[in-house]
């Protein structure tokens, strides 16, 4: 009688405990529809911590930055409990940070755009740093137009679409002086229009192997070989300030990517997307002065 007055003791303790056990605070984040279901297919039931291959058909700068933020958390000793909004977020998410309506950036930002936030948001280090940036020129197969770029390595006769929304491409396209400067907040409508051939060229990072391409439904694009074209700033990620958890995910997240960069996965990220890559190491860089 006196075993199972103790045992039954114990279960109550235990249920007491678990009873009172914090949870981990559950956090809103909003997000690209297209960067999740790419980051999924990557992650697929694997734990977050333990993804360290991004070598995927489907990886991008984007996906790349989705796994890291949330591996530097848990490096930096925090939980949280994601509950990801899919949609079309990329301009929204600016205000929504300021505002304190979302906790952080899954996508990195120029330190240029974030300096003229910094009253309401925490800057990480940099997890691109300035001069690593490189983009290709990525067209409708076939375009001679914009095929000619590489020959001139200047920008004078082809348009071009991007968005106001990413000023520091904007900014040094509008240096580039191309024939047009078009601007379409999204992503996906900007693929399309170049792969209808509305539009001659877009700025996109190049991806894993060449030929270098992206295809989604409604748009296929190819990369004009032998050129690139450097945006000359570092990416960051960002905390709210004004959100209730935000100086406890700003510390957990400047732990975590130290200790990632240390590491070495941070490069290796990038490098497994193609972000960084070896195979345009050589080519001619169209740079604005």
């Amino acid at each position: 009688m006196v075993l199972r007055f103790v045992s039954v003791a114990l279960l109550f303790i235990c249920w007491g405990s678990m009873a009172n056990a914090p949870s981990k605070p559950k956090v809103e984040i909003t997000i690209e529809s297209d960067i999740y279901h790419y980051a999924q297919a990557i992650i697929q039931d694997k734990p977050i911590a333990s993804i360290t291959q991004f070598k995927h058909k489907t990886v991008q700068r984007d996906v790349v930055e989705f796994i890291l933020i949330q591996q530097a958390l848990l490096l930096g000793g925090l939980e949280l409990e994601f509950d990801f909004k899919l949609g079309n977020y990329d301009a929204r998410n600016i205000l929504l940070l300021e505002k304190g309506l979302l906790l952080m950036s899954f996508d990195s930002v120029w330190l240029s755009q974030a300096n003229s936030m910094s009253d309401s948001v925490y800057i990480s280090e940099p997890v691109i740093t300035k001069g690593q940036y490189m983009a290709g020129l990525f067209t409708k197969a076939g375009n001679e137009v914009a095929n000619k770029v590489a020959q001139q390595l200047n920008l004078h006769d082809v348009s071009i679409v991007s968005s106001h929304d990413w000023p520091v491409d904007w900014q040094t396209l509008q240096m580039l002086k191309p024939k047009s400067l078009l601007h379409e907040s999204d992503w996906i409508s900007m693929a399309k229009m170049v792969s209808r051939g509305w539009v001659d060229v877009m700025l996109i990072p190049f991806n894993t192997s060449f030929p270098f391409e992206y295809t989604g439904e409604g748009y296929h694009l190819v990369a004009v070989p032998n050129v690139k074209v450097a945006l000359n700033d570092s990416r960051h990620f960002l905390v709210s300030k004004k959100h209730p958890l935000g100086k406890q995910t700003f510390t957990a997240l400047q732990k975590g990517l130290a200790i990632l960069k240390a590491r070495g996965q941070i490069e290796k990220a990038y490098t497994d997307a193609g972000f960084l890559n070896p195979l345009v190491k050589d080519w001619p860089v169209i740079e604005a002065h």
